[in-house]
């Protein structure tokens, strides 16, 4: 089998954060992560919150929530499917942020969404520092 690495400059992946304080989206809705850092490629799309996998491959998934004053739980999904959740409270007490990474092997053309398990605000930033969604290709296929 011949796998090439992508540990360099380029590879395919974005990095998008929210700029403001927004509503939780309801239902199955993603969040719609407003401002790109990078996009290597363009296969994050802001007005519909999903980034489509470009190549068959292996990618580093993350997502950082803050909730506002409520709970941080979220999911990763792809393709409507739930791939990883994680909620957020320490001794019933509410914690206000949730981060998730999980590696795993995509397919070209599927699509990757960040999913609130919360209403209320979801707490933006000035920079990618706050609630936050990324990918990073580590093999390609």
């Amino acid at each position: 089998m011949n796998i090439t690495i992508f540990a360099g400059y380029r590879s395919a992946g974005f990095l998008a954060y929210l700029t403001s304080n927004t509503e939780a989206p309801t239902g199955t809705d993603p969040i719609l992560f407003d401002t790109e850092a990078y996009d290597y490629g363009d296969n994050y799309n802001p007005s519909t919150g999903k980034y489509t996998v470009p190549y068959n491959g292996t990618y580093l998934i993350h997502a950082r929530v803050y909730g506002w004053d409520n709970y941080a739980s979220h999911n990763i999904m792809v393709d409507g499917d739930d791939v990883a959740y994680t909620k957020e409270y320490d001794n019933d007490e509410m914690a206000q942020a949730s981060s998730t990474s999980i590696v795993l092997h995509l397919v070209a053309e599927q699509a990757v969404t960040v999913d609130p398990e919360f209403t209320g605000t979801i707490r933006g930033a000035l920079t990618y520092m706050g609630t936050s969604f990324g990918a990073t290709m580590l093999y390609r296929d």
